[in-house]
């Protein structure tokens, strides 16, 4: 068997799981749980685990590959991040809802390639859902564009 993995990938899992240790390490000195409720430590502990777990499934399955994996093509992340870019400029020039929603449906129909009527319906009631958790319940100011949303 022939082990093929990029030696970047392993090292980028080790550092990570590195840091998983460093918040378990510094969670322990922080109060974990009073009465009924959490404390500060209880968050850095339970990310430091799941960094760790998500790193050591990460180096198994790349000890397990026989192959090496198709390098991904730089294109579509760029695409991405360029949508990405494009819906933080929008916050401000069309307000949260109307730049997550073309954001999300951009994503959904022209990177994905889903079908348009799909797309545009989860990216409604997704960009509903946001504003009803963090306007409504939340009551956090979002940035309104002209329409008000």
């Amino acid at each position: 068997m022939h082990i093929r993995f990029g030696q970047g990938e392993v090292i980028l899992a080790l550092l990570f799981a590195a840091l998983g240790i460093l918040w378990i390490a510094t969670a322990f000195g922080m109060p974990f749980w009073q009465g009924f409720a959490p404390q500060s430590g209880f968050v850095p502990f339970w990310y430091g685990v799941i960094l760790v777990g998500l790193s050591a499934a990460i180096v198994v399955n790349l000890v397990r590959q026989t192959e090496a994996a198709a390098e991904p093509p730089i294109g579509k992340p760029l695409i991405v991040l360029a949508a990405l870019a494009g819906g933080i400029l929008g916050l401000d020039l069309a307000g949260f809802g109307p730049s997550v929603f073309l954001l999300l449906l951009f994503l959904f129909a022209v990177v994905e390639r889903l079908p348009v009527a799909r797309s545009a319906a989860v990216a409604a009631a997704t960009t509903a859902v946001l504003l009803l958790i963090f306007k409504a319940w939340l009551r956090i100011p979002l940035p309104t564009g002209p329409l008000g949303i």
